[in-house]
């Protein structure tokens, strides 16, 4: 399925886009470890909402004031605590930094664990849908979060919002800007991943993705 249909709430939605796509995101192709094993673990949640009637995804600007990754867009998430599982600590985070209550939440499933900068922490990407989504359903933590917003799965999808950026290893990572908001780094991966096995390529394909190589370590 093609054009406006793709993007449709009933058909983003359904049984059988969820089926597909955590089928898919189970054989993603993902960046290999290299080096030590990373000594922890952490969990995301993909948000996806329906925004007014339009399928978008949910992210975190970061406080400026945290140690790590201040300031930058990320999903809601976090470190794992003791015997957690990844469905589990994407959950407790997304309502300790955004309010969002778990029973908003219906879960599709977890895909493989991506390692994240510098090879320090596997991070799992959660997905799950929030139908109707609106502002009173949220409450930002303001000490983790400086802003929430979402942007359409149609804008991710468009080619001309997408780049992307190399580091001086040479790996490549895909990068989205849309409006004034600026994804990178693991996010614009985790994005990628999730858009990717959600879609065929004739509604979703990140030319810059194809052309270039993914090297193995990030």
């Amino acid at each position: 399925m093609s054009g406006k249909a793709a993007f449709a709430i009933q058909t983003l939605f359904s049984t059988a886009s969820r089926d597909r796509c955590m089928a898919n995101m189970m054989k993603f192709p993902v960046p290999r470890r290299r080096g030590k094993e990373p000594t922890a673990s952490a969990a995301v949640l993909i948000p996806v909402c329906d925004v007014e009637n339009t399928p978008s995804l949910l992210f975190t600007l970061r406080a400026d004031n945290l140690r790590s990754h201040s300031g930058q867009i990320s999903f809601p998430g976090g470190k794992k605590d003791n015997n957690e599982t990844p469905i589990q600590t994407a959950l407790r985070e997304t309502e300790e930094e955004i309010g969002l209550s778990r029973t908003k939440i219906e879960l599709w499933g977890q895909g493989p664990p991506v390692p994240g900068r510098n090879n320090k922490i596997m991070i799992t990407p959660v997905v799950g849908t929030i139908k109707h989504l609106e502002e009173k359903d949220l409450d930002i933590n303001k000490d983790e979060v400086a802003e929430i917003f979402t942007l359409s799965v149609e804008s991710l999808c468009d080619k001309n919002n997408q780049f992307y950026t190399q580091f001086s290893n040479g790996f490549i990572l895909p990068v989205f800007r849309v409006d004034q908001y600026r994804i990178w780094g693991v996010t614009a991966f985790l994005t990628h991943m999730f858009l990717s096995s959600l879609f065929t390529e004739d509604v979703y394909k990140n030319e810059w993705m194809k052309q270039k190589v993914v090297l193995k370590q990030i």
